[in-house]
This record gives C-alpha cells, structure tokens and sequence, in this order.
C-alpha cells in the first residue's frame, strides 16, 4: 500500500513551499502546481530561483527570455494592465518550442537540473525529461523527492 502523505525534507524546504503557495495559491487546490512547487521549494532548486515574487510564472528562471508588448495578440499571448505581452524565448528548439538555458539553471547540479525538468513534466507534461537519466543521476534524497512528487501529484498531501 503506497503512503500518500508527503514530508518536506527539512525547515527551509517547508519555507520555500510556503513562500510558493503565498504567490501562487493555485498550489492549494491543483495537484500540478503542488507537486511542482515541492521540487521548486527544495533548498537545492529554490537558492537559484531568486526572488519568488518576481517570478512571472513557477518555471520563468529556467528561461533566457524577454517580454515584449505587442499590438495584436494570438493565443500565447498575455494581456496585463490592458496591454498584450508575449515571451521571445532565446532559445528555442527546430519546432520553436522553448527550452532551458539561463544562468541560474545552468547553476543547478546535474541532479537538481533533471528533478526540475521532472517538476516541468508533473506540471504540464513538458518534454526534455528523461525519467531513466533522472534515475541514474539521484541520490536516495532527491529520488525521494521525485517520488513524493509523483505522489502529490496523483492527489496525496503535505502532512
């Protein structure tokens, strides 16, 4: 019978979750969300994500981007202050889908860089995670993680 309450690993990591569900509340009621932000809030992935209330969105530090304010809109776009904004991601793949890069993921640990592209994946499905290569570069602590991530996302607690 699998557990399905889910504990922080230590007082920072529980920290770091709480200042996550305090800028995205979506983290209470969606399993997605939480199960992201628990691998976010890990002291390992959260000391490169800097300030969380600057953050546009959970994964907007794994990105080399710019904003830019655009007259006409489609559907990627988002609309702030009456304005349309769209994201120019630097790098992009041959289909033009972003992918990672920046500084500060690039500063994560081989480890760490994998459990965020986890994160990604339990949240929206996101590609670029290879659960085999992840397997391999854990340690028993962030496999841990990952299992208790797995686990919240298929609706287990925090306890």
């Amino acid at each position: 019978m699998v557990k399905n309450t889910v504990q922080f690993t230590s007082v920072e990591h529980k920290a770091h979750f709480i200042k996550l569900r305090e800028k995205y509340p979506q983290i209470e009621k969606a399993s997605d969300y939480r199960a992201a932000a628990y691998i976010v809030a890990l002291p390992d992935v959260f000391n490169h994500v800097g300030d969380p209330n600057q953050l546009e969105w959970l994964f907007s530090w794994c990105y080399d981007y710019e904003t830019v304010k655009v007259g006409e809109h489609d559907e990627w776009d988002y609309s702030k202050d009456g304005s349309y904004y769209r994201r120019d991601f630097k790098n992009v793949d041959e289909h033009g889908d972003m992918i990672t890069g920046g500084e500060r993921f690039a500063g994560l640990s081989g480890g760490a860089r994998r459990l965020v592209l986890a994160a990604m994946n339990l949240y929206n499905g996101a590609k670029g995670f290879d659960l085999e290569d992840g397997i391999c570069s854990w340690d028993n602590r962030l496999f841990g993680v990952f299992l208790n991530a797995c686990l919240l996302r298929k609706g287990g607690k925090i306890g």
